[in-house]
């Protein structure tokens, strides 16, 4: 009886040993593929708004963090993403937030050169109405590329608004506040970069991100 007892002990011991690894292994393998999804996720829409073609360092880690809630929309950090070639500043990608949508927060992501002229924009998160606020979605509509090639000086100022406040971006038919709010975001971020430009360049490298491998604008 007691060698059946231990007998049995032993087999279910060695068992849980055999699914306690299998587990390990099993997160290991799907943290790594999360983490590379999420490299190349990243990459890609840095490349969207970021030509490649301007950069040569690793830009994914070439970053800093700022908390700037009156240009950036919140309390939060949000990382700036740095471009260079041959070490000489290019352009730069700016997380900031547009806190004020129909829906919440929107959450995004602008490329603006060295010129302050803005490379791109995308969405990075929102909870905009399907069908109506949603359009900000590169996927849903191409609303958001009308911000491609914009820049802002004193006599521009005035024109980043919708056109129902006399601007020159267009609004959604039942949806006004959210381009307006997606508006007013990407103008405040500029104004944020042409006056921090040569700042950001200098700021001490540091961005709260995951511990992935380089990649640079020339990586396939």
């Amino acid at each position: 009886m007691k060698k059946s007892i231990v007998s049995n002990g032993l087999k279910l011991t060695a068992f849980a040993l055999v699914i306690t690894a299998v587990i390990a292994v099993t997160y290991a393998v799907t943290r790594e593929q999360i983490a590379t999804q999420q490299i190349n996720k990243r990459l890609g829409i840095l490349n969207a708004i970021i030509p490649s073609s301007l950069y040569d360092n690793d830009i994914q880690h070439d970053c800093v963090e700022v908390i700037v809630p009156d240009y950036l929309g919140t309390n939060e950090t949000h990382s700036i993403f740095l471009a260079r070639m041959g070490n000489e500043p290019t352009a730069v990608a700016i997380e900031t937030t547009a806190p004020d949508g129909y829906s919440g927060k929107i959450e995004l992501i602008v490329g603006i050169n060295m010129q302050s002229e803005v490379l791109g924009v995308r969405v990075l998160n929102h909870k905009e109405t399907p069908g109506l606020g949603d359009k900000i979605d590169i996927r849903i509509s191409d609303w958001i590329t009308s911000f491609t090639g914009k820049s802002i000086d004193s006599e521009k100022v005035k024109e980043w608004q919708v056109k129902k406040d006399g601007g020159q971006f267009d609004q959604f038919t039942g949806a006004t506040i959210t381009p307006r709010a997606v508006v007013k975001s990407v103008k405040n971020t500029v104004l944020y970069f042409q006056q921090n430009k040569h700042t950001l360049f200098s700021l001490s490298q540091h961005c709260d991100l995951p511990n992935d491998p380089p990649m640079t604008g020339k990586a396939e």
